[in-house]
């Protein structure tokens, strides 16, 4: 036994589970090693047979002058002419281990054979296409219940060959095929599928192959090595289409998906005239919804190596087994619904022997029709099929080799490699993924090499992640993708970054998913950094506006609900601006009108960084901060200013509740507090002198900023009418309504506002009072607080002494020696007299303070009040 002969043997187990898989409802009746196909009704005159015992063959010959068409068992048809072929036989298209059947091509119409039993057809032995045309003439074997190719089998058929499990046998499929030699592909009534088992050889069928199957397709590869020759069950470079499922018509090589639309053409069944053309009609998709084409088996892989050889269509799942090599893959070679599992190798470009170099070739998988990513178009227009592309998983031994990757479909998870080439100085390769339905799942190796001429520095130009078209999808970058020059997007309702990811020259830019519905409930997602994972670009824009249905830079009716949890290290680097890190909408980055409230920022937290010139809290409805102990000093959330600069922080606080931004810089810091207010303001209608204060929903907060070296507090943007007093007290604030406690460890405290934290007359207790801590502060403003409350001005809290010092200077006088000259505090008092006012400020009663300076009541220069 010959050593292909033996890799043969060993493969025919598999078979009989392969034929258990196809699980057709029809049993498989036993075939005879030497049997060959019987009862056979052709639709020509021209077609002639004969059979020779000894060889156990029978050939067929062909002379027609119109596509021939060859009924194998059941009821005769009206169409048959002439005598029965091999009628002594056994009912059906099947071909016995040993046994062989030719078609003799003195025509090159094509030949249709429909095994009409009701049984699958075994083609376990020999089937060949010879003579004068036999280079011209496909041949086409169709079983409604399943065709199986077995381990042993040799398909020689240089024409081409088609292997349909369709119902063939109906008029408007003999119409279509007898007049134009085109075959329509309806799965109604089908079952079955298709399997090309490990060891069987098509190596021989050269200018086109077509399998469509109804049930599951199975296509086995490589199937033995011979003098360092690796033989193929299918010939790679042979232009094949494979079609697990989807409606449609076709010949051999080609393919085109044409399934039920409902759109008032013409069903395929429906259809009489022998003049109907492809074009016109319409055709079933498989019964089965989740319909799986295995291409190789770990075993036997497959490989394709021309370029647009293969076309694959899938109404459900598709499955590449490790070692395939699929080279030269087009943007519209795989169209499915189900989930799209690579474990062999998919080639953009040029592939030569087992080493992959890198391609500068665009590389695509899951367009609609070949289109960019953003399309949402139906790929099959069946309606019971998903759109645009099903899920795409790159299993840990899979690899996509390509020159820019763009992937658009359901959802995308790599656990392999993703290899792209770069060719130019200035030709950056570029990686966007598009998620219609989940999530993607960035893991495996993500990679730029070097291509063509180019030996330099290698990175990508931009990476896009979109995941925004329904609430809940989430990106998870799970691998350190590649430099990245120009720009980083995602967009998602959750996102996970656990590995670092840096742009040279461009944004990082985050936008979560709103809701264009007005009055629909906010979506509610996350956003985590992991520790020891740094995003560092020039700016970082978190929630800058809400993405609408894939479309970011939109304003959301009912926008997101972003919460931050940051373990690692955020770092903008801006040289040319200040450096920006936003969260929620940032006019520094959009400029259009209706974009502020695009995105809310519930909590910040984490024990991670970050560095910025600038760091803006848009719409922040819940906390920033660092819990770590019961110290509230103890909390902060850790900022860095830049190298020899100051940060600026911006925090605009309107939650529902109370809240808590709790900050440590390290360096210089200003802050101003943007749009938040510390009451709400209204005239009553019959009293224009004093304004009527409403506590806001979230009183009683808490802002704690602390600073290593300087801190400046600056007013907000808060309109002058919605002020205190509705424009009527003096000059700029800086609103808060709760605590405020500021503190400069290293360098001067500033007030350039008067500071507001009054919501109340009566504050809740430890939610209240004014906290100036430094060894030196300038403060000419009035402070505006609760009635019930302390103004402090003091030194950092001194451990040795366990008490709050006096301040080396104020308004540059040491208090010490000299009345300081404090700026005035006007506490919120009752004011009965005042109709419709529920509270007055008010200068309280002074009071002589251990040093013999006249102070006001509650206003202290220590922590406690003077002796």
């Amino acid at each position: 036994m010959s050593k292909q002969e033996t890799i043969r043997a060993a493969a025919k187990p598999l078979t009989a589970a392969v034929l258990l898989a196809l699980a057709t409802p029809a049993a498989f009746a036993a075939v005879s090693p030497t049997q060959l196909p019987g009862v056979g009704y052709a639709n020509s005159t021209s077609v002639t047979s004969a059979v020779t015992a000894s060889t156990n063959t029978l050939t067929i010959t062909n002379s027609a002058t119109a596509p021939v068409v060859i009924q194998w068992g059941g009821s005769k048809p009206s169409y048959a002419t002439g005598s029965t072929i091999n009628s002594g036989g056994s009912a059906g298209f099947n071909i016995g281990q040993s046994a062989t059947v030719v078609f003799s091509a003195k025509a090159s119409q094509p030949v249709l054979n429909i095994d009409a039993t009701g049984n699958p057809s075994q083609i376990l032995g020999n089937l060949q296409v010879s003579g004068a045309d036999s280079a011209s003439m496909p041949l086409y074997v169709a079983n409604a219940n399943g065709i199986v190719v077995g381990s042993g089998a040799v398909i020689s058929a240089a024409g081409g060959l088609g292997l349909i499990n369709a119902n063939m046998n109906n008029t408007a499929a003999l119409n279509l095929f007898e007049s134009s030699g085109t075959v329509g592909i309806d799965f109604t009534g089908a079952t079955g599928g298709i399997t090309i088992s490990q060891g069987a050889n098509l190596n021989q069928v050269t200018t086109g192959l077509l399998i469509a199957g109804a049930g599951n397709v199975n296509v086995a590869g490589a199937f033995v090595s011979q003098s360092s020759t690796t033989v193929y069950s299918i010939n790679d470079t042979t232009p094949t289409t494979i079609d697990a499922g989807v409606g449609g018509y076709g010949t051999v090589g080609v393919f085109t998906a044409a399934d039920s639309s409902g759109t008032g053409i013409k069903a395929f069944l429906s259809q009489s005239s022998s003049s109907i053309t492809p074009g016109t009609i319409e055709f079933s998709d498989a019964p089965n919804s989740a319909v799986t084409l295995n291409l190789g088996t770990a075993q036997s892989p497959y490989a394709a190596t021309g370029t647009g050889n293969l076309s694959v269509y899938a109404a459900g799942d598709v499955n590449v087994a490790a070692g395939s090599n699929l080279s030269s893959v087009q943007p519209d070679t795989f169209q499915w619904t189900g989930t799209f599992t690579n474990a062999g190798t998919l080639n953009y470009g040029t592939q030569t022997s087992s080493s992959i170099p890198t391609t500068t070739a665009f590389g695509a998988l899951g367009y609609a029709g070949g289109k960019e990513f953003g399309n949402t178009s139906q790929i099959y227009l069946n309606t019971s099929m998903s759109a645009p592309a099903g899920a795409f998983v790159n299993a840990s031994t899979g690899l996509i080799n390509a020159g820019d990757f763009i992937f658009s479909g359901a959802s995308f998870s790599n656990a392999g490699t993703i290899q792209m080439g770069q060719a130019t100085t200035d030709g950056t390769p570029t990686l966007s993924i598009t998620a219609y339905k989940g999530g993607i799942d960035l893991g495996g190796t993500v990679s730029v090499v070097s291509a063509g001429i180019y030996t330099g520095s290698v990175y990508l130009n931009t990476a896009y992640f979109g995941a925004d078209y329904t609430a809940g999808q989430s990106v998870n970058i799970a691998t350190a993708l590649p430099t990245v020059s120009s720009s980083v997007m995602i967009g998602a309702t959750n996102v996970n970054v656990a590995d670092s990811i840096t742009v040279t020259n461009g944004n990082f830019v985050f936008y979560p998913f709103g809701q264009s519905v007005a009055g629909a409930a906010a979506v509610s997602g996350a956003f985590t950094l992991a520790s020891g994972a740094t995003i560092t670009a020039l700016n970082a824009y978190f929630g800058s506006t809400s993405a609408i249905n894939g479309y970011y830079g939109e304003a959301a009716s009912s926008p997101a609900d972003t919460s931050y949890s940051i373990a690692g290290n955020i770092v903008a680097n801006d040289k040319a601006t200040p450096a920006v890190v936003s969260f929620g909408a940032d006019n520094n980055y959009v400029n259009s009108p209706g974009y502020d409230d695009a995105a809310n920022v519930f909590n910040v937290t984490g024990a991670g960084s970050i560095t910025a010139g600038k760091l803006i809290f848009k719409n922040l409805k819940g906390s920033v901060n660092n819990i770590t102990s019961g110290q509230i000093l103890a909390n902060g959330f850790q900022l860095n200013a830049p190298s020899g600069g100051s940060m600026a922080i911006e925090v605009n606080a309107n939650g529902g509740t109370s809240q808590g931004f709790n900050v440590k810089v390290n360096g210089n810091a200003s802050i101003d507090s943007g749009t938040t207010l510390a009451v709400k303001t209204q005239k009553p209608a019959n009293n224009n002198t004093y304004g009527q204060y409403l506590i806001p929903a979230n009183a009683n907060s808490n802002l704690v900023v602390q600073a290593s070296g300087s801190l400046t507090v600056n007013a907000g943007s808060v309109p002058t009418e919605l002020g205190y007093g509705n424009g009527t007290l003096p000059g700029s604030f800086f609103q808060w309504p709760g605590l405020v406690y500021l503190q400069a460890n290293g360098g001067q405290l500033t007030a350039n506002a008067s500071i507001a934290n009054a919501y109340a007359a009566q504050a809740t207790a430890g939610r209240a009072g004014v906290f100036l801590v430094a060894k030196n502060i300038t403060d000419n403003y009035p402070i505006y607080t609760n009635g019930n409350a302390g103004v402090v001005f003091a030194a950092p809290y001194d451990a040795t002494t366990n008490t709050y010092a006096y301040a080396s200077s104020i308004n540059g006088i040491d208090p010490s020696k000299a009345n300081p000259g404090l700026p005035t505090v006007y506490f919120a008092t009752p004011n009965p007299t005042v109709a419709n006012a529920n509270f007055s400020f008010q200068v309280l009663n002074t009071f002589v303070n251990e040093y013999g300076y006249n102070q006001e009541n509650q206003t202290f220069l220590t922590y406690s009040p003077a002796k």
